[in-house]
C-alpha cells in the first residue's frame, strides 16, 4: 500500500507542473522598495510640435508677412521705453520706439524701421533695402 501515496505525491507534482506558475520568490529583507511612478507633471508633452510651441510663444507677439519676408515681431516696455525684437536673415533686430505723427514706428541709426498702422497693416524697411507692406498673419 505504499504504492498509493507515493501516487499521490507525484500526481501532486505533475499537477504543479503543468499549472506553469512558479512561486513567488520571497524579498530579500534588504531590498528596497520599488520607486513610485513619476509625477503626472513629470510627463512627456503631448500633441503637435506646432501646438506645443504655440502654447510657449509670448502673448506679446505678432506675426507679418512682409512681401515674403515673415517675422514674428515681440513688443516689449510701454511708451517711451517700448521696443521691438524679430529675426530677418538670421540677425535679431532689436529697434526702439521712434517719434511719429501715428501708429507705432520703431527704429534704429542703421536704417532698419518697423512701423505699424493699426492692428493688421505695417511698413519694414531694412538697411539698404526698399519699403515693404506688412500684412499680419493671424
Amino acid at each position: 500500500m505504499r504504492a498509493a501515496p507515493a501516487s499521490a505525491f507525484l500526481l501532486t507534482l505533475a499537477l504543479a507542473a503543468c499549472s506553469g506558475e512558479a512561486p513567488a520568490p520571497a524579498p530579500a529583507a534588504d531590498t528596497p522598495p520599488p520607486p513610485p511612478p513619476a509625477a503626472a507633471e513629470d510627463a512627456p508633452p503631448t500633441g503637435s510640435i506646432a501646438a506645443r510651441e504655440a502654447e510657449a510663444e509670448p502673448s506679446n507677439t505678432v506675426n507679418y508677412d512682409c512681401e515674403g519676408i515673415r517675422i514674428t515681431m515681440a513688443q516689449e516696455g510701454e511708451g517711451a521705453d517700448a521696443r521691438v525684437k524679430f529675426v530677418v536673415d538670421g540677425v535679431t533686430l532689436d529697434l526702439p520706439r521712434a517719434e511719429t505723427a501715428q501708429g507705432d514706428r520703431f527704429a534704429d541709426a542703421d536704417g532698419n524701421a518697423f512701423w505699424s498702422h493699426g492692428t493688421d497693416e505695417a511698413r519694414l524697411a531694412l538697411q539698404g533695402q526698399h519699403e515693404r507692406n506688412c500684412a499680419r498673419v493671424y
